[in-house]
């Protein structure tokens, strides 16, 4: 009995560990959002902070399978709309700000919510 407890356990770790490793690495690094003709500066924020307060990656990334690297936000969210995608600007804004007033709402630890608060010079 203690031996099929022990193997149940062990190929438990090795399934887990084996998902870990699969994951894609989060950048550590601030992401930079920039729209080519914005009237605004660009958007810098911190990946890694964002990521650990996202339930999950598809969060933000909502197209992304779970394989692979997933998209840049530009790379569906055009400049202009693109028949039911929103552009790029109206997406981060629903994304983003949308995601930090319904913290704010809760009352709960927010980002943001003004337009220079993430458009800084």
């Amino acid at each position: 009995m203690k031996k099929i407890i022990g193997l149940t356990a062990m190929v438990a770790f090795l399934a887990v560990a084996m998902l870990a490793f699969a994951a894609p690495k989060a950048p550590t690094e601030d992401i930079t959002i920039h729209m080519e003709g914005a009237k605004k500066p660009a958007v810098v924020f911190s990946h890694a902070k964002h990521a650990s307060v996202a339930s999950d990656c598809k969060t933000c990334h909502h197209k992304w399978s779970g394989e692979g690297e997933p998209h840049k936000c530009e790379s569906c969210h055009k400049a202009k709309k693109e028949g039911k995608k929103l552009d790029l600007k109206n997406a981060s804004h629903k994304t983003c700000r949308g995601c930090h007033r319904s913290l704010k709402k809760a009352g709960k630890k927010h980002g943001p919510t003004p337009c220079k608060g993430c458009h800084k010079k």
